[in-house]
């Protein structure tokens, strides 16, 4: 069977391995001129490598079992952060503690886990009777994850996998993550296309055809593995159904940037958020067991990213991130932006859950339309946004075209 993937991306390049470790031919094609999609991995200080930052997906957390056992296929491990992703120390919203802000969170996750679905975040959380600045906190911290405000968010984010405030351990890939997508593009060799757009994509029931510049690639099958805002430009003839093109229109974008800055001294591991500025920043180790030079930042919301002057540069953003750790000593001048949803081949930092979304939608969303079949993190439901999402839908993909196969025409 011949298959066409679009997307080297963790979901498409997992497919594409998948499905030629059972034999099938298969073909990768990636717009940009690399692998790993929203996973990149580079030196903040060309030939420093212990400035290798993330500029995309970062944190490998509790549950990523499908991510360990890829690590293990390439040899690749696991470096510990020693900060905490989920613990954060909250600046900027009046006095208070995280384990203030992880009591607060724990009323709110058993509060949505009783609210009724079309329930807002900012709804569920507006019965909290304790302290106000512990619930600001909170919600800043949701709202910069999710990368939308607490009343476009369903309340169901209060529950998600990134959504504990206890102090629990955080992982990378040792010296980066992009290393899993480079990884398994070098066993898939010649099949994977770098600077190949997909322009659109004819099927019928010989097959499917996909334009590109110069041509068409021809396939059996194909599997679609980029981001939802992508996706939803992507011309497929004869459309999908109105249920599911519905659906991909219902789904969340979230709006998200990263920051980075090198540290003029040592810092030890630390993790602290700007409650008023819906930005977090932290220090954390690498594989080698010390805390990088670097000052890493991550905001949400398309307001606070407004407030940021992200389209304007990392200034702003650099100035106020340096301003909120005065015990650091950063280098403001140096710092570099990562934005995605003004990227064309992203569109968007990832899913967020919001209120548009309707019952059976992320079903819906992973099914495929024919011979074509869909991946990516927006896919993998519970998993949705995250690392471990990406790979499992490009797993489940792989195994869906198998069956496909067997179940003939």
């Amino acid at each position: 069977m011949r298959v066409v993937v679009v997307g080297a991306g963790f979901a498409g390049l997992i497919a594409a391995w998948r499905l030629t470790q059972r034999g099938h031919e298969v073909i990768v094609l990636e717009a940009r001129d690399r692998v790993g999609g929203r996973v990149w991995s580079q030196e903040l200080i060309p030939g420093d490598r212990r400035t290798v930052i993330e500029r995309g997906a970062e944190f490998v957390l509790e549950g990523y079992d499908v991510l360990r056992g890829v690590l293990g296929e390439l040899g690749l491990g696991l470096a510990a952060t020693v900060m905490s992703y989920y613990e954060r120390e909250p600046r900027g919203g009046g006095p208070i503690s995280p384990s203030q802000v992880d009591d607060c969170a724990a009323w709110v996750a058993a509060a949505a886990a009783a609210a009724v679905p079309s329930a807002s975040l900012a709804e569920v959380a507006g019965g909290w009777a304790g302290r106000p600045a512990a619930l600001a906190a909170y919600l800043s911290r949701i709202e910069t994850t999710s990368g939308a405000s607490a009343d476009w968010l369903a309340a169901a984010v209060a529950q998600d996998a990134t959504a504990g405030f206890g102090r629990r351990p955080s992982w990378r890939v040792a010296d980066g993550n992009q290393q899993v997508a480079t990884g398994l593009a070098a066993r898939l060799g010649p099949a994977v296309g770098l600077a190949s757009p997909v322009r659109a994509v004819h099927q019928d029931q010989r097959g499917v055809n996909l334009s590109v510049p110069g041509g068409t690639v021809a396939a059996d099958a194909a599997v679609i593995a980029v981001p939802m805002a992508v996706l939803r430009r992507l011309p497929i003839v004869p459309p999908v159904s109105g249920r599911q093109r519905a659906a991909w229109e219902r789904s969340g974008l979230a709006h998200n940037a990263k920051l980075h800055m090198p540290l003029n001294r040592a810092a030890a591991a630390s993790a602290v958020q700007s409650v008023p500025g819906r930005f977090w920043t932290w220090t954390a180790a690498d594989a080698t067991g010390q805390v990088q030079p670097v000052l890493h930042a991550f905001a949400g919301t398309e307001q606070a990213l407004a407030a940021l002057a992200v389209a304007e540069g990392p200034a702003t953003w650099a100035a106020q991130a340096a301003e909120l750790r005065p015990e650091l000593d950063a280098d403001p001048t140096r710092a570099i932006l990562t934005t995605w949803n003004d990227d064309p081949w992203a569109g968007e930092s990832y899913t967020a859950d919001t209120l548009a979304a309707a019952p059976g939608d992320a079903d819906i969303l992973a099914a495929p339309a024919g011979r074509i079949h869909f991946a990516g993190e927006h896919t993998a439901g519970h998993w949705a946004g995250l690392m471990e999402g990406a790979l499992r839908s490009g797993e489940r993909v792989a195994d869906e075209v198998q069956a496909s196969e067997h179940a003939g025409p």
